[in-house]
């Protein structure tokens, strides 16, 4: 490639020389260099004497990232212009200007050149006055080298000695013959040596005499391109000190590819060897403490009728500190009177059968009167006259496991109560719902819903794990497919029992489906309202009102006979929870009253606690007097 002065001074002899010549040779002559100028790929462009730009490569548009207009742009084609500090750099100042101004050319300046997108571009401009035969200034050419590889590789080069400079580990450099080309200050801590006394020298005075080998293998690996790592080894620091390390070791390739020389990082790890033997001796320890607490050791010696017995058995036992043996007597004592029979009779039937095992679960009882489970494993051996001598075995705790048995089995009973309940309600719903003169989709369309409001329920119950729902969210769910403007809801908050709030949401469901097919919910402008509140009785367990009141409906007459949604909201609270049901088919709207006994109410009735937005409190929350039945 032409240096930048060289093509800068033939392109101004080029003009110099045209002077003077006839007009068609001087055009021929410029065009000839433009399209010389075009195939350069170094962004160059001319002024005139002013400062317009009068020419400019393709190079020159993509270093800018944009197309100055000829003739109107002056001094420099870029959007923005900076110093290399950042600091803005006004076109009539830059390099370009000062070479018209000064009349001479300008070397040895930097600047950055911001493309309209906001990318930077650092370069050099080499920008040289134009005179014509006469000394007269016609203008200037510029060329801009883009030094944004250097300067990125210049930066790399400061990141990477800086980080090499702070690095707690050593890093290193050699060249193939072993020699050390390069010492951190890390390496410098480590091995004790400072970079003036050790460059220079051979890497083999930090390996043991031992070790020498290590050296030759790990150039053979990095010669042929490979990486080692996270090797562990030893080295000797300056003071003769052995040192552990994790080395690190890649290859240190030329220009042209080939392997010059190895790089390694080395990282104390004593400390961490150190530590993770402490930690391994300290899981020993925690591991056989562990099983010292679970599982005890016996030799029961049966003619004797003694157990020589682990610090493990005595502490499942709850033997003193220090036992190590004890009697088939004081064994039965401590044996739970319920298994003592059993545990005994697996073991005299295993000596009868000449079995060479003695298995059994069993509880027993500690001194403090805390129950636990033991599982006893036992091989057994018999004497020459062939009845049995030693039983040599362990005893393992097994109370969590037994514990954690329990609590399923009874997860699973309560599971089957309440799927066959579950299957008891679909089951009633199918049969109730069966009408002579319903149709076969009518029929299906019932139970479907029936279902769903079921399923609902039972999901509200699932996910506060049976303990109760919320009736507000009951209430919800049930008015959930009608318009929000057609319901009014409000009451203090109240969690239902499991069985108040299937009951009570069955009951809600046919209210609301109802008032969809016949009453204020099939009505434009209809309405339903639903208030729940205290009764109190004179003591202080109250029980729950909840009122239905449909307004706005089509007049209402009490059907000819009950079916079975009828049925359902007068006779399930009551059969289901003892409480009440009152049902009123008023001309203006249906209403219905709940009641709800208190057992059925899981929330805490402190009269303190119980209170309503004022925007749905109806009414105060108790009321004076509940009607006795």
């Amino acid at each position: 490639m032409i240096a930048p002065r060289t093509f800068i001074a033939a392109l101004s002899q080029r003009a110099q020389a045209n002077n003077g010549e006839p007009a068609a040779a001087l055009e021929l002559g410029d065009n000839l260099w433009r399209e010389l100028i075009e195939t350069i790929p170094a962004a160059i462009y001319t002024t005139d004497a002013a400062g317009r730009i009068t020419f400019y490569n393709e190079a020159a548009a993509t270093l800018w990232g944009c197309r100055p207009e000829l003739g109107k742009s002056e001094f420099c084609g870029s959007w923005k212009l900076y110093w290399p500090d950042g600091t803005p750099l006004p076109h009539n100042e830059c390099p370009m200007a000062m070479a018209l101004t000064q009349k001479k050319p300008i070397r040895g300046i930097e600047a950055v050149a911001e493309r309209p997108d906001g990318v930077r571009v650092p370069f050099i401009p080499f920008p040289t006055p134009l005179f014509d035969v006469s000394g007269a200034l016609t203008g200037a050419v510029n060329l801009l080298v883009d030094i944004s590889e250097r300067k990125q590789a210049e930066q790399d080069g400061r990141r990477l000695a800086a980080i090499v400079d702070s690095s707690e580990d050593a890093i290193v450099s050699r060249d193939l013959s072993g020699i050390i080309t390069s010492w951190n200050p890390g390496a410098e801590r480590l091995f004790g040596y400072a970079a003036e006394e050790i460059i220079g020298k051979s890497i083999t005075l930090l390996i043991p005499a031992q070790l020498q080998q290590e050296e030759a293998t790990i150039l053979e690996q990095v010669t042929s391109g490979q990486r080692v790592e996270h090797f562990e080894t030893t080295r000797v620091r300056k003071d003769g000190t052995p040192v552990t390390i994790s080395l690190t070791v890649s290859p240190v390739r030329n220009a042209q590819g080939m392997v010059v020389g190895a790089s390694k990082i080395a990282r104390d790890v004593t400390e961490r060897k150190r530590a993770e033997q402490t930690l391994a001796e300290r899981n020993l320890q925690l591991a056989i403490a562990g099983r010292a607490a679970l599982v005890g050791s016996y030799v029961y010696d049966v003619k004797r009728g003694t157990m020589q017995v682990s610090q493990g058995y005595a502490t499942i036992h709850g033997l003193p500190e220090g036992t190590t043996e004890t009697t088939i007597g004081e064994w039965r004592a401590r044996v739970h009177p319920e298994d003592l029979a059993r545990a005994e009779g697996l073991r005299d039937q295993a000596f009868a059968d000449r079995q060479n095992e003695d298995n059994a679960e069993y509880r027993i009882v500690l001194s403090t009167g805390e129950v636990r489970w033991i599982e006893r494993r036992g091989s057994i051996s018999y004497g020459e006259d062939g009845h049995p001598a030693r039983v040599i075995g362990v005893n393992i705790d097994i109370t969590e496991r037994k514990q954690a048995e329990e609590h399923r089995n009874i997860l699973n009973r309560e599971l089957d109560h309440r799927v066959k309940n579950v299957l008891a309600t679909v089951g009633a719903i199918i049969l109730q719902s069966q009408h002579a003169n319903a149709s076969t989709e009518d029929f299906v369309a019932s139970i479907n819903h029936r279902i769903k409001s079921l399923a609902s329920t039972h999901e509200m119950l699932s996910h506060s794990r049976w303990h109760g729902a919320s009736l507000v969210e009951i209430i919800r769910s049930e008015l959930a497919p009608y318009t929000a403007a057609n319901t009014d809801i409000g009451g203090p908050s109240i969690i239902l029992s499991s069985d108040a709030a299937q009951a009570t949401a069955m009951v809600l469901h046919e209210l609301a489906t109802n008032a969809a097919k016949y009453g204020a919910l099939s009505k434009h402008g209809g309405q339903v309202s639903v208030r729940w509140f205290w009764l109190a009785n004179g003591t202080l367990h109250h029980w729950l009102a909840i009122e239905w009141q449909e307004i706005g409906g089509p007049p209402v007459s009490a059907p000819s006979t009950a079916g079975y949604g009828t049925s359902i909201i007068r006779e399930l609270i009551p059969f289901e929870l003892g409480g009440t049901a009152d049902l009123t088919f008023a001309p203006s709207g249906l209403r219905c009253r709940l009641e709800v006994p208190p057992e059925c109410v899981s929330s805490d009735r402190s009269l303190s606690t119980r209170s309503t937005p004022a925007a749905t409190r109806p009414h105060d929350p108790i009321i004076a007097t509940r009607p006795r039945r």
